[in-house]
């Protein structure tokens, strides 16, 4: 089956989704674990980053070089961060032990407790493209008749909020330095209990770190790990369900099967790309079928035809306005295509609250149309 990116008119519809019965059956050998495998993709993230803190010990690099160091280092907390995510699924061992001792281990590495990331990420596959159950995992999306109806200052802090240096610079290191630190509401002890942990072994890191190389050379690295990491993580989310009809739709016809195939999009990447992201460009796949080993989610996509019509996103090329620039540009448009100044706007269809907010841009034309057809009556 030929996957490449093309240009057409393609959408999932319920009468390509074979039964629920039926695609589990199709999909059920990809979901075995091998676990020397899964072994030897977590030494492959971890070995190399810790020896990016050793080569800074030793060389006692300028800034300059620091960080260089790293990026490099940011190339393996990106896939180390994918690794995280599929042991939150219990999706690299059989063990259910075996994935929270590793994901522990990882989430130190990432300043990220494993428990509390894991209720999180849980909640955003069971709700994702549900318009009542927006906010959890994802970026915030303002229906069209939201943001109508919203305040002058609401519509500005959400303009701001989807504005590309925030979402993508200030936003994901904001998220990482407070969000994840502190106790929230509806935590369970044992949630409570990874925070705490998680928090420590970060304090211990920079001490020790800062100890060995010196506390400029730590922040140089540190902090350049986690505005390049962070980046990488934000357009990752953005694109993966922000783009042209993406799936929006109230509970009563919420579909499982359309959030995951119409509503998560296909990445095209080259394979050194798809590696250093761990291959969640295959995001469609996952969340359809979240216990996939992430190293058979290729397989998995090229083995079954109902994933031929899901949106296909590819890296940023020339294309009309900011957001190919910024985000990346999707080939397969099911429906118009709708300019939005901010950057950060998508467009879905559905029946319920009217569409998702597509931008400035789009009531500017909207009010001017609206003017022109009043003077010439």
């Amino acid at each position: 089956m030929n996957t490449r990116p093309f240009a057409g008119r393609l959408t999932v519809n319920n009468a390509d989704i074979p039964s629920r019965e039926s695609w589990k059956q199709d999909l059920a050998p990809y979901l075995k674990v091998d676990r020397q495998r899964s072994l030897g993709q977590i030494a492959s993230v971890v070995l190399p980053y810790l020896a990016v803190w050793l080569l800074a010990a030793f060389v006692e690099p300028s800034a300059p070089v620091a960080i260089a160091l790293g990026l490099v280092a940011t190339v393996f907390l990106t896939r180390m961060y994918s690794l995280f995510h599929d042991l939150t699924h219990n999706s690299t061992f059989e063990s259910r032990h075996a994935n929270s001792r590793w994901g522990h281990v990882l989430g130190f590495l990432l300043f990220t407790p494993y428990r509390w990331w894991q209720r999180q990420h849980s909640l955003h596959h069971a709700h994702a493209g549900d318009l009542d159950h927006r906010g959890v995992g994802e970026i915030n999306t303002m229906t069209l008749a939201e943001y109508e109806k919203a305040s002058r200052l609401r519509r500005l802090g959400y303009r701001l909020y989807r504005n590309p240096l925030l979402l993508l610079l200030v936003g994901p290191s904001l998220v990482f330095l407070f969000e994840r630190r502190f106790p929230q509401r509806g935590m369970t002890r044992r949630v409570l209990a990874s925070v705490v942990a998680t928090n420590l072994a970060l304090v211990a890191w920079a001490l020790g770190w800062s100890a060995v190389v010196g506390w400029q050379t730590f922040l140089a690295i540190q902090v350049t790990t986690l505005v390049a990491g962070g980046a990488i993580g934000a357009w990752m989310l953005y694109i993966q369900h922000q783009y042209e009809d993406t799936y929006y739709q109230a509970p009563g016809t919420w579909r499982f099967e359309l959030a995951a195939l119409q509503g998560s999009s296909y990445l095209h990447l080259p394979r050194p790309l798809a590696w250093a992201v761990g291959n969640t460009n295959f995001h469609h796949v996952h969340h359809l079928s979240a216990k996939i080993p992430n190293y058979r989610l290729r397989a998995a996509h090229e083995s079954h035809p109902m994933f031929r019509r899901t949106p296909v996103i590819t890296p940023p090329r020339q294309h009309r306005g900011l957001p190919a620039e910024a985000l990346g540009h999707r080939e397969r448009v099911t429906g118009p295509v709708r300019g939005a100044s901010d950057g950060f706007a998508t467009n879905g269809r559905h029946k319920h609250r009217g569409r998702i907010y597509a931008g400035v841009t789009a009531l500017r034309r909207r009010a001017k149309l609206r003017s022109l057809v009043a003077a010439r009556a």
